[in-house]
């Protein structure tokens, strides 16, 4: 199986998905072509499986409320996901484009919890249990968010490569779990200072 994805962040100024994909999977014995699939969808759900991973065993399980910035696919997908694990009861968005804040918490409101859009990226933060960062895969960003601002159980699943998050901040992160962690050692743009890494999902 072969996996392409590529990130086109002017893609949201077209009505568009920043990130697309696509997947072929060919037979492991004769290498004969078996299907080409869409890798939107995937890409979706298997980021916010890989967060449940870590989530169930490090996140409060009590977690009430749920911080997302970044509204996009990746926001949806584990709202569904964090649903599942947590008794939630409220979220909060802060996302760059409206429209796609409004349908989050128009989709949670449908879920039966009270949803709002946040004023400022320090007030998104504010005495949440969980965090989702999912903002568009764009360096040039300058970053906005600092994890002093969390309060010390707070669980954050980051699926944007730190982008948002400041440099400055970062050690107040106290147990860092990566996907990969020779991939994130082999990265020419690491997240966080590798020292910091506890572990990975494997």
């Amino acid at each position: 199986m072969t996996k392409q994805v590529t990130v086109c962040p002017e893609n949201s100024a077209r009505g568009l998905p920043a990130i697309n994909g696509a997947i072929m999977v060919t037979n492991a014995q004769t290498g004969l072509l078996r299907a080409v699939l869409g890798a939107n969808w995937v890409t979706a759900i298997r980021t916010a499986a890989l967060s449940m991973v870590a989530e169930r065993r490090l996140a409060d399980p009590s977690a009430e409320t749920v911080s997302f910035v970044g509204a996009g696919v990746q926001a949806r997908s584990h709202l569904a996901a964090f649903s599942k694990l947590f008794p939630l009861k409220r979220i909060r968005v802060f996302g760059r484009s409206k429209a796609n804040t409004d349908k989050l918490c128009g989709h949670a409101r449908d879920m039966g919890l009270e949803a709002e859009a946040a004023a400022n990226a320090r007030d998104t933060l504010r005495d949440t249990d969980l965090v989702l960062t999912s903002i568009t895969l764009d360096y040039s960003i300058e970053p906005f968010l600092d994890a002093r601002w969390l309060k010390q159980s707070a669980f954050a699943a980051i699926t944007d490569a730190c982008i948002p998050w400041s440099q400055d901040g970062v050690s107040a992160f106290k147990t860092v779990i990566v996907d990969d962690r020779t991939q994130e050692f082999e990265s020419d743009k690491p997240m966080l200072p590798y020292q910091q890494v506890t572990c990975d999902l494997t």
